[in-house]
């Protein structure tokens, strides 16, 4: 990502200000309309899991200009989620749904320079969560 990618995510998320949790409401909307079966996956209260999504997107969205911290958080974050059961094939799908629900939250201002900056983000956050996910399955024998 260049320099003026990093700046479009940022900026484009700062302009979700206070509609971030609309936001967060709209991913799980999209998500489970595009895949209903990942919904079982989610065994925390939707409300709850929607904030976490949030806060996990701000830290995330924030580290971008620092890319081993982001690439650290990111490797963590795909360990932790093979034990929710996420699977390869369910980062396409998720990464979908964050941008139409970006997209339908922003309106106008995801044009697409902006919209081509977060999918090379979510891009570079779902390959170094799969890396993560990798490291942390075990071995089968």
């Amino acid at each position: 990502m260049t320099p003026e990618q990093i700046t479009l995510v940022q900026s484009s998320f700062e302009r979700l200000g206070p509609q971030l949790p609309a936001m967060a409401t709209r991913f799980y909307q999209e998500l489970f309309t595009r895949d209903p079966a990942l919904r079982p996956l989610f065994t925390t209260p939707l409300p709850e899991q929607e904030v976490r999504f949030a806060e996990k997107l701000t830290e995330i969205v924030q580290a971008m200009p620092r890319l081993d911290e982001l690439l650290t958080h990111t490797r963590a974050l795909g360990a932790r989620h093979v034990g929710y059961g996420v699977r390869a094939a369910d980062y396409r799908t998720l990464g979908d749904a964050l941008l139409a629900a970006l997209a339908a939250v922003l309106g106008d201002g995801f044009d697409p320079p902006t919209r081509e900056a977060w999918a090379l983000a979510y891009n570079l956050v779902a390959e170094t969560m799969l890396e993560g996910a990798a490291a942390a399955r075990p071995i089968s024998s």
